[in-house]
């Protein structure tokens, strides 16, 4: 199935013809020619010439035409080489998942911007990953056996919400292991406009500027995931709720996606309430909030973006600690 861009129609400009003139001839006498031999003159040919073009008259430009977007989600791990043990279980003192996405060829020809920022956002994602790994690995050498609980480790997981020629839209959900008794876990999300590969804010697709309203919006949709629909905030913790969120909406710094059908708001464990409290998600159906988003990054109509991205694994590199660390020593990035 093929995704359809529409384009703003244009009136054709008139043309305007100017006509030429010759220089006249100069006036002088001539040979004497008899009345009997002058031959009559001939008629001139006139060139056909094109009618000017009526300016009423409105064009269609060419419609264009998107094949569906094609996403390879690529899977890295890196493990260091010296390895724990606990029992009866080994594993190694630390390890670190990291994905990166790939347009198919034909996507890369179709949006050549979002495919150069793609470039640029897995090579940050690749060097995030080493700094990471050499972090974890250091620390756990350092680490006395005797409460060695587990290795280290960091994993993210992408997954695609929305792939046309409006908005790539994934987001990443971490889960990171200490040698402690519980998971760090949090989201991020990103979002591109495909035509010119700018990275989107939640302003630059939302139409509504008034934070105290928007964050209203949130707060109608609000879920705790771990508390259920049906749990009831006392008046003390909405009015928290309600003032961090509209906080998040004012320095634009709210989590957000957007699939087919909905923005979606993503609040960590300890963004919104304590810990205990677990995360918290929105999910704003567009069709209840008519004109809520810029018309310009509403879903198009596309094949499932289930079927269009695929993931590959791509194995495990395993380091010793001076290599990581002399590799992570070579790296030029800066946030």
């Amino acid at each position: 199935m093929r995704c359809k861009k529409l384009v703003m129609t244009g009136i054709l400009a008139a043309t305007i013809l100017t006509a030429c003139t010759a220089e006249k001839p100069q006036q002088g006498r001539g040979p004497y020619v008899a009345e009997e031999e002058k031959q009559p003159a001939a008629s001139p040919v006139s060139e056909p010439t094109e009618a000017p073009a009526d300016p009423t008259v409105i064009v269609e430009p060419p419609e264009i035409v998107y094949e569906d977007m094609e996403i390879t989600i690529k899977n890295y791990k890196l493990e260091s080489e010296d390895r724990g043990k606990k029992g009866d279980y080994e594993f190694p003192y630390a390890y670190t998942v990291y994905q990166q996405l790939e347009l198919s060829d034909t996507s890369k020809d179709q949006w050549p911007d979002l495919a150069r920022e793609l470039d640029y956002e897995n090579q940050r994602i690749y060097e995030n990953a080493l700094t990471e790994f050499a972090d974890e690995y250091e620390w756990a050498t350092q680490m006395d056996d005797s409460i060695r609980l587990s290795e280290n480790c960091c994993e993210a997981d992408v997954y695609v919400l929305r792939a046309d020629e409006r908005m790539l839209c994934y987001c990443t959900n971490y889960y990171a292991m200490y040698n402690g008794p519980h998971p760090t876990m949090w989201s991020s999300c990103t979002c591109f406009d495909p035509q010119d590969g700018k990275k989107l804010e939640f302003s630059d697709v939302i139409t509504e500027s008034d934070p105290v309203k928007l964050s209203g919006i949130i707060w109608d949709n609000l879920i705790g995931e771990a508390l259920g629909e049906d749990y009831e905030f006392d008046d003390e913790q909405e009015k928290t709720i309600r003032e961090k969120i509209e906080s998040l909406v004012v320095n634009d710094e709210l989590v957000w996606g957007m699939d087919d059908k909905a923005l979606l708001i993503f609040f960590d464990s300890d963004m919104l309430m304590s810990y205990a409290f677990g995360p918290f998600s929105a999910t704003i159906n567009i069709e209840d909030y008519p004109g809520l988003v810029n018309e310009w990054y509403l879903p198009q109509e596309c094949s499932p973006v289930g079927a269009r991205v695929k993931k590959i694994d791509c194995g495990t590199t395993t380091y010793e600690l001076a290599e990581i660390l002399e590799l992570t020593g070579n790296l030029t990035w800066e946030e």
